[in-house]
């Protein structure tokens, strides 16, 4: 049997897995890894949760000054 290649930093115990899938997973082991990737897509997505609200609220607060603005210089150039 031969080895599929494993991506540099794998662990000895990744790379000794990667020689045979593991139960229920079908010929390629390819069950763990999608589990472990959507996993890892939800951990990346909560630690960001914070920093989008932030730039939403950022975001949110640049465009009602830009419109008080607009709306101000729109009333005293019609005055």
């Amino acid at each position: 049997m031969t080895a599929r290649h494993t991506p540099p930093g794998c662990s000895a115990k990744d790379r000794k897995s990667s020689l045979r899938p593991r139960r229920g997973e079908g010929p390629a082991g390819a069950g763990g890894r999608c589990r472990r990737t959507a996993r890892g897509i939800a951990r990346w997505a909560v630690r960001r949760r914070n920093v989008a609200a932030d730039q939403f609220l950022r975001g949110a607060c640049y465009g009602a000054g830009a419109t008080a603005v607009s709306l101000l210089t729109v009333w005293a150039q019609t005055r």
